[in-house]
């Protein structure tokens, strides 16, 4: 019934209660499927294996038959001798048509039309048989009905009916009414308890068999639909625009990577050694993976560097999971390629902090890396030397051959720079002409002799070797050393300045010392 609660057992024998719905709803008497199309999917689905028992009894059928004919020999110079021997054949002949004809069966139904057709010919063959009133015969009387329900495979309405008129005939075959009429009440009733008995056994199974087979078809649709769901995955999985991994915490092999992971590196992971050793650049990066997943059981937003298969370097943020399976524990990576971004960035960056013109960096880079400079020479105790350098008469050069030569004097004087310092020199265009060079290391002595070689070297700079009578560069320097304590260039760039501008006054071409340093300024040979 629709909405009937229904008691099933589990496999631990724990009952459990569930709601069979309306398509699900079972009859009351039979068993059966109320809803006849379930039905029908139902008996269709268990054919072969209906007709295949039927056939079964049919063989069973004959071959019995066929013993109990050599047994009917017995009857040999009775008159019952020429009823049971012409019903026996009957039998055996009626089971070979029958399991011919089961062989042509493709429907539900036409396996149970042949089976009522058997069973009721073979009833009313086995009800002369019984006639005989022998031992035997009152135990086939009893037994025929019990096969009929037991064995006999078909729709319900026609396995009961089928039992009850084959129970009736084996009743007025044996006769037992005429011979003892004071047991045949008994043998009726007996019969009668027999049907009873049968049909709600033939019932219970229905039901049981129903209910088996709803559940093995939600398990078979559950199966599909995580087959499904497992196959839609995959599919998302490999058709994901982020490049993922999924590698074994234990041996670092690759379990399985997406489309755009092998685009990504340009390979398959998969491939030779399995692992992704091969594409990290930084060593101990897998290391350091390992131990935040370890930790946190995830890590996210993790920038690095990968090696692909062409050899390019490609900069990543990568975020992983770490997952525990029957297989053991697996990390499922997601990477996000950078290195465009990197590389704007890092332009951005270069654009924020270089003069574009010479290439140097500009006035904000260098009084930002001198900070650093002057942190790490305050911890060393070593001296810090600075130079300001204006080159003279620059604005006769941009007004006599024009602002393009200029330039071409400003990137010369930069490349000047860029061969004669140290590596740890650092240099900064400050505005128009003027630049800031700052020497670690170098105390007022050293720093005034270098002053002086670039000097030197100014004077040499050819600025368009095209132009054989073009402008000739020359600087005024002025130097000073950092004092303790300061943690910025303002001052020192201050007296820098003033040593600078005293050159200048000089006439040019001059290194001058800051005079609170007491060493003679360098004049120009």
């Amino acid at each position: 019934m629709a909405g009937e609660e229904q008691r099933e057992v589990d496999e631990t024998g724990a009952a459990k209660t569930g709601m069979i719905g309306h398509a699900d709803a079972l009859r009351r008497v039979s068993g059966e499927f109320a809803d006849t199309a379930l039905e029908t999917d139902f008996a269709q689905e268990r054919l072969p294996e209906t007709l295949r028992y039927a056939r079964l009894l049919m063989l069973g059928s004959m071959v019995l038959n066929t013993l109990f004919l050599a047994s009917d020999w017995r009857f040999h110079g009775t008159a019952h001798f020429w009823v049971a021997v012409p019903a026996r054949l009957v039998t055996i002949l009626l089971a070979i048509a029958c399991f011919l004809a089961l062989r042509r069966v493709s429907r539900p139904r036409g396996a149970t039309l042949v089976m009522v057709a058997w069973m009721v010919a073979n009833a009313l063959a086995v009800m002369l048989l019984v006639t005989s009133h022998s031992r035997i015969a009152l135990f086939v009387v009893i037994m025929l009905p019990l096969i009929y329900y037991l064995v006999v495979p078909g729709r319900f309405w026609a396995v009961a009916a089928c039992g009850i008129a084959c129970s009736l005939l084996m009743y007025l075959g044996y006769g037992e009414y005429r011979a003892s009429p004071t047991t045949a009440g008994g043998l009726a009733l007996a019969l009668l308890m027999l049907n009873s008995a049968l049909i709600i056994v033939i019932s219970r199974s229905n039901r049981l068999e129903r209910l088996q087979w709803i559940a093995m078809r939600s398990e078979r649709r559950i199966a599909a639909e995580l087959d499904l769901s497992r196959e839609t995955l995959a599919r998302m999985f490999a058709a994901s625009p982020i490049p993922m991994v999924i590698t074994d915490r234990e041996t670092g092999k690759v379990v399985d990577a997406n489309d755009s992971y092998r685009e990504l590196l340009g390979t398959d992971p998969m491939a030779g050694p399995g692992t992704l050793e091969p594409f990290y650049v930084t060593p101990g990066d897998r290391q350091r993976l390992l131990a935040m997943i370890d930790r946190d059981d995830k890590f996210g937003d993790t920038e690095m560097q990968i090696r692909t298969a062409d050899g390019s370097l490609r900069t990543v943020i990568v975020k992983a999971n770490a997952v525990s399976t029957p297989h053991g524990r697996r990390i499922m990576a997601g990477i996000i390629d950078i290195s465009d971004r990197k590389a704007v960035e890092l332009s951005l960056e270069w654009l924020a902090s270089t003069d574009t013109l010479t290439g140097l960096p500009n006035r904000h880079s260098f009084l930002a890396t001198a900070r650093a400079a002057i942190a790490a020479a305050e911890q060393t105790g070593v001296p810090l030397a600075l130079l300001m350098v204006d080159l003279d008469h620059f604005k006769r050069i941009n007004d006599g051959w024009g602002h393009q030569m200029g330039d071409c004097a400003l990137r010369a004087f930069a490349a000047l720079c860029l061969e004669h310092l140290r590596d740890d020199d650092i240099i900064g265009r400050l505005g128009g002409e003027e630049f800031g060079i700052l020497l670690p290391g170098c105390d007022a002595e050293a720093a005034l002799a270098a002053a002086g070689r670039l000097r030197q070297a100014i004077a040499g700079i050819i600025v368009d070797p095209l132009i054989s009578d073009g402008p000739r560069l020359s600087a005024s320097i002025g130097v000073t050393i950092v004092a303790q304590g300061e943690s910025d260039l303002e001052k020192a760039i201050g007296r820098a300045d003033k040593a600078l501008y005293e050159a200048k006054r000089m006439g040019r071409n001059y290194v001058v010392l800051d005079p609170l340093l007491e060493i003679p300024s360098a004049r120009p040979h």
